[in-house]
């Protein structure tokens, strides 16, 4: 017989040293596995690989369980289990090994075992392993869903071949975990893992083994093949007519496709690794072809490749455990009840009545979702019928799109009280969403390549109509009561559902995506018979639905002028109500890191602003200056009956200038002024924390003589403590003292609520503040953003009026990026009156309200280019 498998030249080699020692069996390895990898970049079959390198490994493996003389020797036996048993053998994948023994071993055979499993280690392989008796390996096996997979996929190696056929025999079903338990078995361990992976595989940086649609599903689906019909070949699905030809060739070559991947990712990390992480997505893209770096569209397009795959693995999966769950564990089928002409409910699924219901009443495609809301106690489709869609999914067409019967269907999907996510998904699931919504079809797997979009434009999507749909539930109303009141004000429900559809609809085509998804909104509800103000309302809301974050993030929202512009732009109260609506729809959507507290709080307060100036068009000097005197009358009272004077409390506010009022809120007055009357006269420094009074956050307030580095000490101080600024308030008062406002959060976002931590910080800060050489701390960057080159952008602006600069920083976030600029700014001399503190995912938006020294503006387009050097080379992170 000719030998193929190249990798056993190297092992024939490896014998003809005579003996071979440790170093030659590792040297072995390695260049097996050179040669492996020679042979994947030359386009070998993938599942020849992985084969040939687990002959290779066998045949290793059995060399030196012969050399290891165990006594007895036929009493014990060499198992392959796991990947390994079903010759699954990636470069960096664990050798799984069970040694099986007929009874206790003695202390002999324990130390030659123990020798032998060292000896593995030390030549270079990742071993897994375990020894059992016989009757401890069926005990445990009884008990142990995972023991029990481990041993259908076992392969026998080398000692005793009696003893494996025993345990063969063993663990069949007629013995153990009949077809039906291991089924029902696997099954909940499936729909636990898509749980704890946030039920979706459409994340940025997916799991390829363990997500939904990934290696472990096709996985499971052969364990549960080889229970019932006691095979592990996926050729049995298609043999016994559980599968089509094509749908078996869909999976055997998404199957291929996720091995070619997992491949090249333990080349890349040159480990184990299973997750195609940020590191690795560009190389793989190159690798499998796509070569376009312009605009991120080499990896776009591979991930997107990626995404679509696993998508059509997941509605395989889903067909095929539907299909087992009838054949498997349903013993006496319940009678159909029929709904109609074209359906019937089988149990809790629907199915059409004959397979050519599609052909001959192809409204069902979409009609048939309709039905899955209005039907009580129904979980599903069957697998038939979600086969006949897949088949029929070409007769969505111009022409059905046209139809106004299918356009009034659609519509009522939107408008029905229950169901809307769980259909929505349903329907991108089986390719529905794309049919009907030819736009829809570009963002379905579209990856954004960037630092905080989670998952892909779909899911994204179907996130934010989901979390819009949470607003009407008992549920969403305790996370979020604001929104759960706005939400039931709304005339009609749809038009935000069809904004959340369409609002990132254009991501990935030529131009504006929020202003191209406007045109594409506004077509499609004028198409399906929305009136001209509620067509315009969708499209408004698409145009600029990323208008209120922007605005609560990255502009100063206790400034009047700011809301003015911000409610010139809404214009009407029923615009605010559904952009505040679908704003937090979307952001929590995003990415849930994104979401907190504090963001919450912005979002809140520029809500009732904007509402209260959209309710009385107060003009907008007039409306300051009765802000102001509003806010002190009200700061004044509490402080006049604990003893303060109003002239003692006048002039300390005067100090401060009228903006103070504007920026701060009642609560924030009276704190300053309480404490700053009581104890600035005998301390140097004054340092406070406090919760605010929404629970958003905690507020830091120090107030102190200025000084040119009291910026970056501030700033160094709270990131030595882990701490998240996520805005600065800064005032300069007339008599050389500054007041810093800070609201900060914990590590990962939290509250800081024990009273231990809060003393820690007003201790550290002191001791900060008062050493002779400030605090510093060496950083390294995020592995996450060195995935990215994140420029660093920074723009100047001047408000003559307030006579400051307005400098604006975007840059990757990393550890010390704010003290790297207090300290940079110090040493240019600048002084920091106001800040916007922002970042979204590990981009960092900072805002600076800026003078010299000497108050001045910075408008010297010489003096702003040193600016922008000086803080761009502060940024420099290795």
């Amino acid at each position: 017989m000719i030998q193929t498998n190249a990798l056993l030249d190297v092992y024939d080699q490896l014998l003809a040293r005579d003996p071979p020692r440790t170093a030659d069996y590792a040297q072995a390895i390695k260049d097996a596995r050179r040669l492996l990898g020679e042979a994947f970049h030359a386009g070998t079959n993938i599942r020849t690989l992985l084969q040939d390198h687990a002959e290779f490994i066998d045949t290793l493996l059995q060399h030196l369980w012969g050399l290891n003389g165990i006594p007895q020797h036929h009493r014990a036996t060499l198992i392959a289990v796991g990947g390994y048993g079903r010759r699954e053998l990636h470069p960096a994948s664990d050798i799984d090994l069970l040694i099986l023994l007929t009874d206790t071993p003695g202390e002999e055979c324990r130390d030659r075992l123990s020798s032998f499993i060292t000896l593995l280690w030390d030549i270079g392989l990742d071993v897994g392993h375990s020894v059992r008796t016989l009757d401890e390996c069926l005990e445990t096996a009884r008990a142990d869903l995972t023991v029990i997979t481990n041993l259908i996929e076992s392969r026998y190696l080398s000692g005793n071949e009696q003893l494996f056929q025993r345990l063969r025999e063993a663990i069949t079903p007629a013995h153990m975990w009949s077809s039906a338990e291991f089924f029902q078995a696997k099954f909940e361990e499936q729909q636990k893992r898509y749980l704890k992976l946030g039920d979706t595989s459409h994340r940025v940086e997916p799991n390829l083994k363990e997500g939904r649609g990934g290696l472990r599903d096709i996985q499971t689906i052969s364990w549960v093949t080889h229970r019932e019909y006691g095979t592990m070949s996926l050729q049995e699905l298609h043999e016994n007519r559980l599968l089509e030809y094509d749908e078996f060739q869909t999976l055997r070559e998404g199957r291929e496709f996720l091995w070619r991947i997992r491949f090249a990712l333990h080349e890349l990390a040159n480990r184990k690794e299973d997750r195609l992480l940020f590191d690795y997505q560009r190389s793989l893209a190159h690798l499998f072809g796509y070569t376009d770096d312009a605009d991120n569209a080499a990896v776009e397009a591979f991930m997107q490749r990626y995404y679509r795959t696993i998508t059509d693995l997941e509605r395989l999966n889903d067909m095929l455990m539907g299909i087992f769950r009838d054949r498997i564990l349903t013993q006496h089928p319940p009678l159909p009840e029929m709904l109609g002409e074209w359906y019937q409910k089988r149990g809790n699924l629907i199915s059409v009545n004959s397979p050519d219901v599609f052909v001959l009443y192809p409204t069902a495609l979409l009609e048939i979702f309709l039905l899955l809301q209005m039907i009580p106690g129904v979980t599903g489709l069957t697998p038939d019928t979600t086969r006949l869609i897949r088949h029929n999914l070409h007769r969505i067409d111009a022409s059905f799109r046209q139809q106004a019967r299918h356009r009034q269907l659609f519509v009522q999907i939107l408008r029905q009280p229950k169901g809307i996510t769980f259909v929505m998904r349903l329907m991108n699931r089986y390719g529905i969403l794309a049919a009907y919504i030819p736009a829809f079809a570009n963002i379905v797997g579209r990856m954004q390549y960037d630092l905080f979009h989670m998952y892909t434009v779909d899911e994204h999507t179907l996130f934010v109509v989901r979390n819009i749909r949470r607003y009407s539930t008992a549920l969403g109303a305790q996370e979020l009561p604001l929104c759960a009141e706005v939400f039931k004000t709304l005339r009609d429900p749809e038009i935000l559902y069809l904004a959340g559809l369409f609002h990132d609809i254009a991501k990935g085509r030529k131009g504006d995506h929020s202003v191209l998804g406007a045109t594409d909104a506004y077509d499609f509800c004028r198409e399906h018979g929305l009136n001209l103000h509620d067509a315009s309302l969708v499209s408004w809301l698409v145009r600029h639905h990323l208008l209120m974050s922007m605005t609560a993030q990255r502009k100063d929202i206790s400034d009047p002028a700011v809301i003015h512009e911000f409610a010139g732009i809404v214009a009407s109260q029923s615009r605010l109500d559904c952009l505040f609506l679908l704003t937090i729809a979307d952001i929590r959507g995003t990415n849930p890191k994104l979401w907190n507290s504090w963001k919450q709080s912005l979002l809140h307060e520029l809500y009732h602003s904007t509402r209260r100036l959209l309710s009385n068009r107060t003009l907008l000097t007039h409306e300051s200056q009765l802000l102001i005197e509003e806010k002190r009358s009200a700061a004044l009272e509490p402080l006049l009956q604990e003893g303060f004077s109003a002239a003692e409390c006048s002039a300390l506010w005067q100090q401060f200038g009228a903006d103070y009022h504007l920026m701060h809120s009642v609560e924030s007055v009276l704190w300053h002024t309480r404490h700053i009357l009581a104890e600035a006269p005998f301390k140097p420094t004054l340092i406070h924390i406090r919760r605010t009074v929404s629970g958003s956050s905690n507020v830091l307030f120090v107030y102190s003589k200025d000084r040119d580095d009291l910026f970056s000490r501030v700033v160094a101080s709270l990131e030595q403590l882990n701490l998240n600024v996520v805005q600065a308030r800064i005032v300069s008062t007339t008599e050389g003292f500054d007041l810093y406002t800070l609201h900060i959060l914990g590590p990962d976002n939290q509250l800081i609520i024990s009273d231990i931590d809060q003393q820690h910080i007003i201790d550290t800060l002191c001791n900060n503040l008062e050493r002779d050489q400030p605090y510093h701390h060496s950083h390294r960057k995020p592995r996450i953003l060195r995935n990215f080159n994140v420029p660093t952008r920074i723009h100047f602006s001047q408000q003559p009026e307030k006579n400051l600069t307005l400098l604006e920083i975007n840059a990757g976030d990393m550890p010390g990026l704010l003290s790297r600029l207090g300290e940079a700014m110090d040493g240019l001399g600048l002084r920091v009156h106001n800040a916007r503190i922002n970042t979204l995912g590990e981009q960092a938006q900072d805002i600076f309200y800026i003078t010299t020294r000497n108050c001045e503006m910075i408008v010297n387009e010489a003096q702003q280019a040193h600016i922008r050097h000086t803080l761009e080379q502060a940024l420099q992170l290795h």
